[in-house]
C-alpha cells in the first residue's frame, strides 16, 4: 500500500504559483498548435466578410474540401533506427534553393486579413529562406515586396488580363525587380460563384451596412487597423471597386491562349511555371 502522509507546505505551494495571463498576438501565438487554431483565432478577430473571404471557396466548396482532404490523408512513415544526427530540409524547387521544400502561395488582398499583408508574408518568408509569391491581386507593390525580401526568393503570379499591356507592364516590374520565377495563372478565366461573398454582401472596399456594423461590435481592433492604415486596395489593378466577382470578370480573359504564353516568356528572363492546370 501506498505509504500517506501530511502533505508538506512547501510542496504544496509549488503547485498554488498562479500564472500571470498574457495579452496581445505573441500570446494569442502561443496558444496555437495547429493551423486550425490560428483559423479560430482569425474568426473570432475577424469580420465575417473579411473572414469568409479568406476562409471560402466557390460554389459549394467541393474543390476546397478536397484539397484539405488529400493534405488529412498524408501520412509520414518514418524510419527507425537509422541515425538522422543533421537533417537537411534544404531543396532545390524551380532551379533555386530552398530551406523547405515549400513556399508561401499568392493570396490576393491580403491585407485585409493581416495588417501587414503580403510585407508581413515576404519578411516571414526570407527569415524561413523559402520562396514568397505575390499575387496580381496582392495589396502590397512588387517594388514594396522587394523592399520586405530582398535577398530572398521572390515569385510574382500573374493573371492575364483584358488589357494585355496592364499584364505585359506587371512581368517587366517583377523582372526588373528581380523576382526569380513567374507562375503564368490559368485557372481563373471567369470568376467562380463564392457565394459565401454574396450572401454577406462582401465588396472591394468593404462597404459598411447595419450587419457588417454588428458584426464589428465585438472586433474593435481589425476596424482600427482598417481605419489607420493606408487605403485597402489592389497594388497592382487601377480599378478596384465592387464585389470579387466583378473585379476578375473585368480584368480577366478567358480568350488567353499558348499564344500569350509564348509572348510573355519572350518578356520574362527567368523561370515560368504554369499555375492552375496539371501534367503541363
Amino acid at each position: 500500500m501506498v505509504q500517506r502522509q501530511f502533505p508538506k507546505p512547501a510542496e504544496v505551494m509549488e503547485f498554488l504559483k498562479i500564472k500571470l495571463p498574457e495579452f496581445g498576438k505573441d500570446a494569442r501565438l502561443k496558444k496555437a498548435f495547429t493551423v486550425y487554431d490560428l483559423r479560430d483565432i482569425a474568426k473570432r478577430r475577424t469580420p465575417a466578410a473579411a473572414f469568409d473571404y479568406t476562409d471560402g471557396a466557390a460554389d459549394q466548396e467541393l474543390s476546397m474540401t478536397r484539397a484539405r482532404q488529400a493534405f488529412e490523408d498524408i501520412e509520414f512513415h518514418p524510419d527507425i533506427l537509422k541515425p538522422a544526427a543533421n537533417v537537411d530540409t534544404t531543396t532545390q524547387i524551380l532551379g533555386g534553393t530552398s530551406a523547405m521544400p515549400f513556399g508561401i502561395a499568392p493570396t490576393g488582398f491580403t491585407r485585409l486579413m493581416q495588417t501587414e499583408g503580403e510585407t508581413a508574408g515576404a519578411g516571414a518568408a526570407g527569415a524561413a529562406g523559402i520562396p514568397f509569391t505575390l499575387s496580381t491581386l496582392g495589396t502590397t507593390s512588387i517594388e514594396n515586396v522587394k523592399k520586405a525580401n530582398p535577398d530572398g526568393r521572390n515569385w510574382f503570379q500573374l493573371y492575364v488580363m483584358r488589357d494585355r499591356d496592364v499584364s505585359y507592364g506587371l512581368v517587366e516590374r517583377a523582372a526588373a525587380a528581380g523576382f526569380d520565377t513567374l507562375q503564368f495563372t490559368v485557372d481563373t478565366p471567369i470568376a467562380g460563384n463564392r457565394m459565401r461573398d454574396g450572401r454577406n454582401g462582401f465588396s472591394i472596399p468593404p462597404q459598411l451596412s447595419i450587419g457588417t456594423i454588428l458584426n464589428a461590435l465585438p472586433r474593435p481592433w481589425w476596424w482600427i487597423d482598417f481605419l489607420t492604415t493606408p487605403k485597402l486596395e489592389f497594388a497592382s489593378l487601377s480599378t478596384t471597386g465592387g464585389t470579387v466577382g466583378d473585379l476578375l470578370n473585368s480584368a480577366m480573359d478567358p480568350t488567353i491562349s499558348y499564344d500569350d504564353l509564348e509572348i510573355i516568356r519572350k518578356m520574362w528572363p527567368g523561370k515560368i511555371v504554369i499555375k492552375g492546370v496539371q501534367n503541363v
